[in-house]
């Protein structure tokens, strides 16, 4: 049996701001961004932001275990 899809919930914390994440993590570790490449930046943390959402909101029971491989089928 195929489990079903998590029931959406209520945000957790505040909003994802991946503009200001970008250009944070950039000044400490010494990047320069480009002007012109922040919004490509921008898109892609906004999507790993929704990508690390769903597998976080993914119910798990005390029982669950990690997988020891993964196989893809």
């Amino acid at each position: 049996m195929a489990p079903s899809a998590p029931a959406a919930g209520p945000p957790q914390g505040p909003a994802f701001d991946a503009a200001a994440h970008a250009r944070e993590t950039a000044r400490l570790i010494g990047l320069e961004i480009a002007p012109a490449h922040l919004p490509g930046v921008v898109a892609n943390l906004q999507l790993a932001a929704q990508m690390a959402a769903l597998v976080q909101g993914w119910p798990l029971d005390i029982t669950d275990e990690p997988a020891p491989v993964f196989v893809a089928r």
